[in-house]
């Protein structure tokens, strides 16, 4: 049984540690990927609820559900799908800029993106 629950909790996200700060990347990024099929911006907004990341992908194509948060040895990977698309988004983070490798149904490339500064 726990065996089953922790399974269903990597395939749905990345369960957070009780008292344990937000994740490093818990927040809202915006930038571009530049894929074998051109650029497209797009702006990714990661939240912690319920101790499991959510997510939405904000593209020119609509808003896609992010369906998986996970990371593993400081690498990241956001699944996602919507717009008759699904994919990966594949990277490391490195102070403010989130970076790797696009991998979709639609179109293959990299991504690029810039955490959104927090207002005070």
């Amino acid at each position: 049984m726990h065996l089953l629950i922790a399974t269903l909790l990597l395939v749905t996200g990345v369960a957070l540690p009780q008292g344990q700060s937000e994740p490093p990347i818990a927040g809202t990024w915006f930038g571009a990927v530049d894929t074998d099929r051109g650029q497209m911006e797009i702006g990714l907004s990661v939240t912690a609820e319920d101790e499991m990341l959510k997510g939405v992908l904000k593209t020119a194509h609509g808003d896609w559900e992010v369906t998986a948060i996970t990371e593993k040895d400081g690498v990241w990977t956001v699944v996602f799908r919507g717009g008759g698309n699904e994919g990966q988004m594949i990277g490391r983070i490195n102070g403010a800029s989130f970076s790797g490798d696009w991998k979709s149904k639609m179109a293959n490339g990299t991504f690029d993106l810039t955490r959104s500064r927090k207002k005070r």
